[in-house]
């Protein structure tokens, strides 16, 4: 995290400005004992004897090279000047009481640390010791005898490397004392100090008196050019990249060191033109900061124990900064505001206790923490999980306030307060000065506000952060789409497939259970994409599923029809009335979606998790009505229009818990679609459907081999008929019948006698 980063980047500017001159300023005192041992050797004297007796001697040698500066600069000798008398000298050697080699070799810290000025701890302490407070003179030390002469830095560098002179046996001799104190402050820090020791701008220098940046990472084993040194702590002139590993960005929220070890190595390397040895180097020191794996020693810093980026984070999180005094801007304390008011104390956690607060199954730094944290303070409830088992089950949401959060993170009430106030404010405020915001826009070019065209919005646009997030690049853009409709490829995008295509199951009416052209599932799914059950457990019931089982896929029924509309929802279709479209016949159906109902946050974010259930993350609305008219015999819809408007919330994000009022929602941008079946198709249904259901007339369209069955049996008909009516036309009466049967048989009768008489 950011305050890790920041001890990280500090503790190497740390190593570069001093600790780097430690090893070799204790390589250099044990190489001076080792030549001082020899010279005694001369005088003649035993090897052993000699390398006893070396320490104080070297002791003595500062003292007579501090004596000979001394005079050198004031004209007289440090006696003369201080009226000591001719004979007074610091004296080591002579002193029974006194035993150097403890200072060299054995010296120990209050915590047990090892401090002897042949480490490079002790070296570098005395040194540091010595340029923050300065050897004093009697005057200034009797005054704080009765503190014990704690706040003398003299006698407590006397007492920790063990060369106080004493007059008897409870009275140190002050005199000899301070001038053992300018010996050994000089002996040592001015080999510290020539080594590029405590210089604090050495990186400004351009006379080519300091020690450069090269000598100083050679100190710590990194071998580089002075000039690829400069580029690789302090970054290119210029270049508002954060890229040297001492960089900080204007906002505090971004560090070079931390962008570094987040590269690829392979990319590092090219980035910084190192080779794999350099980089390994360079690697392994800025990466055992930041991973805990190198301490600074307390004792340093007048402590105790050991301080690593993780304690350092932990114990600045709840109480005051252990290095620099104070307080964070980015802690409980608020950088000191917090415990201004009379009615409220200064936080002191116990770096324990903040350490859960920040890491624990809860942590504010963690995914599930800070989500839970970010829904408690937006919805004024928790999440409805029961906190007591670990993890969390299932439970009664509860009240989110001082006492619920002060139970979830074991602190008290004033702590539970200042971490809300953290919370909403420097971290996750509405401003550029909050945390994540500032991080946004510095590192990533964000703005509270986008403006694009509808084509992006739509279809596609590039989103850095949703890039960072995925590969660590936020401007790769092989990933990092995002759109509000499906496309082929992603809008303005290499050809970025978004998605495989949807495969929609519809039903076809043969199996008896389902009507004809209901959807049945989506890629598998009989739910909404965003309103499944898997969003159903990442948001621990908060967001429902869905079926989409039973919409429409171009039929309707006229009972229980449903619609989905373009995956925002799904809504009931209600058919109320009746019309014609072309000719045709048809119901006439309406759906509605009503936008203060609607939240599609879910459908946007689509994190599962509880993010996507957060009031205020991403406040878009969606309302829609929608038309349709549906052939009335056969259930096809051949007409509809449809009106989508996109809204955003604009109450503040705290306020965002309830539903909305249309007062509240400002429309974003509208979709509006229709169709109607084409001319030439609604010739043909007029005649397929509605024509054909005429019983006298359904065979004139002749659309089907029975049409002209049906002709032969009308001509047929027809010429039956035709015949009939001729025949009938042409056949006597019954009556005529009669009488010509009547002459028929008479006829003979009249004409039997005339034959007889023949």
């Amino acid at each position: 995290d950011a305050t890790k980063a920041g001890f990280t980047a500090g503790m190497l500017a740390q190593d570069l400005e001093s600790m780097h001159a430690g090893a070799p300023t204790a390589g250099a005192m044990s190489a001076n004992l080792a030549s001082t041992a020899s010279q005694l050797e001369l005088t003649p004297m035993s090897s052993e004897m000699a390398t006893a007796l070396a320490p104080d001697a070297l002791a003595d040698g500062f003292w007579g090279g501090y004596d000979a500066n001394f005079e050198a600069v004031a004209g007289v000798n440090y006696s003369t000047a201080n009226g000591l008398g001719d004979e007074f000298s610091a004296n080591f050697m002579g002193d029974s009481n006194t035993d150097m080699n403890y200072a060299f070799y054995n010296a120990m810290g209050p915590g047990g640390e090892d401090i002897s000025l042949t480490t490079s701890l002790g070296s570098t302490m005395l040194s540091a010791h010595c340029a923050s407070f300065p050897t004093e003179n009697s005057t200034t030390i009797l005054a704080d005898a009765a503190n014990g002469f704690v706040n003398s830095g003299t006698m407590t560098r006397a007492s920790l490397w063990n060369y106080t002179a004493m007059a008897d046996a409870t009275t140190p001799d002050f005199e000899t004392t301070i001038a053992r104190d300018w010996a050994m402050c000089a002996g040592v820090g001015m080999t510290f100090s020539a080594l590029g020791g405590g210089d604090d701008d050495w990186m400004l220098d351009t006379t080519g008196e300091a020690v450069n940046a090269s000598a100083r990472l050679a100190n710590l084993g990194i071998t580089m050019d002075n000039t690829a040194a400069m580029a690789m702590l302090f970054g290119i002139p210029g270049d508002d990249a954060i890229t040297g590993l001492l960089e900080v960005s204007e906002s505090g929220t971004e560090f070079g060191v931390a962008n570094f070890l987040s590269m690829e190595d392979s990319a590092a390397m090219t980035a910084y033109g190192m080779d794999g040895a350099t980089f390994a180097a360079v690697k392994g020191w800025a990466g055992a900061w930041m991973a805990d794996g190198k301490s600074l020693p307390m004792i340093l810093l007048g402590g105790s124990g050991d301080m690593t980026a993780s304690l350092f984070v932990n114990t600045t999180f709840g109480a005051e900064d252990p290095l620099n005094g104070g307080y964070l801007d980015n802690s409980l304390n608020l950088g000191g505001f917090w415990g201004i008011p009379e009615s409220r104390d200064n936080i002191a956690l116990d770096p324990a206790v903040s350490g859960n607060a920040l890491y624990g199954p809860l942590g504010l730094t963690t995914d599930t923490g800070a989500a839970i944290f970010l829904y408690g303070e937006l919805s004024g409830m928790t999440p409805p999980l029961n906190f007591s088992t670990n993890p969390p089950t299932p439970g009664a949401p509860m009240a989110w306030d001082e006492a619920t959060i002060g139970a979830l993170y074991g602190v008290d009430t004033n702590a539970a307060a200042a971490m809300r106030a953290l919370m909403m404010g420097p971290i996750y405020g509405t401003t550029a000065e909050s945390f994540v915001p500032g991080f946004l826009m510095s590192s990533f070019g964000t703005t509270p506000y986008l403006t694009q065209s509808f084509n992006n919005w739509l279809l596609g646009w590039h989103d850095p952060v949703n890039a960072f997030l995925a590969t660590g690049n936020p401007m790769d853009m092989t990933v990092g789409w995002t759109s509000l409709e499906t496309n082929e490829t992603y809008y303005s995008s290499p050809n970025i497939a978004n998605g495989d295509g949807t495969n929609y199951t519809m039903c076809t009416g043969e199996g008896g259970d389902c009507d004809q052209g209901e959807t049945l599932a989506e890629d598998g799914s009989t739910q909404l994409s965003w309103r499944n059950d898997a969003m159903f457990a990442a948001t621990f019931g908060l967001i429902s599923p869905e079926s989409l089982v039973g919409t429409t896929g171009g039929f309707l029924t006229g009972t229980g029809d449903k619609v989905d509309v373009s995956g925002y929802a799904v809504a009931d279709v209600t058919c109320d009335g009746t019309s014609t479209v072309k000719g045709i016949p048809v119901d006439d159906c309406s759906a509605t979606v009503v936008a203060t109902e609607r939240n599609i946050q879910a459908n946007l974010l689509e994190t599962y998790s509880l993010l996507d259930a957060t009031p205020g993350a991403l406040p878009v609305y969606f309302g829609s009505e929608i038309t349709m008219q549906a052939e009335e015999l056969s259930g096809l819809i051949i007409a509809g229009e449809s009106a989508s408007t996109f809204y955003l919330d604009t109450r503040a994000h705290t306020s965002q818990a309830t539903a909305p009022s249309m007062s509240d929602l400002v429309p974003v941008f509208e979709i509006k679609s229709s169709s109607m079946i084409a001319d030439d198709d609604a010739e043909t249904m007029e005649s397929s459907i509605v024509q054909n259901q005429d019983k006298m007339t359904y065979w004139t369209n002749f659309d089907s081999w029975i049409d002209y069955v049906t002709l032969l049996f009308w001509v047929g008909g027809i010429a039956m008929i035709g015949m009939g009516m001729v025949g009938a036309a042409n056949a006597p009466s019954e009556e005529e019948d009669k009488d010509f049967s009547a002459s028929a048989e008479e006829a003979p009768a009249e004409e039997s006698p005339a034959e007889d008489g023949e």
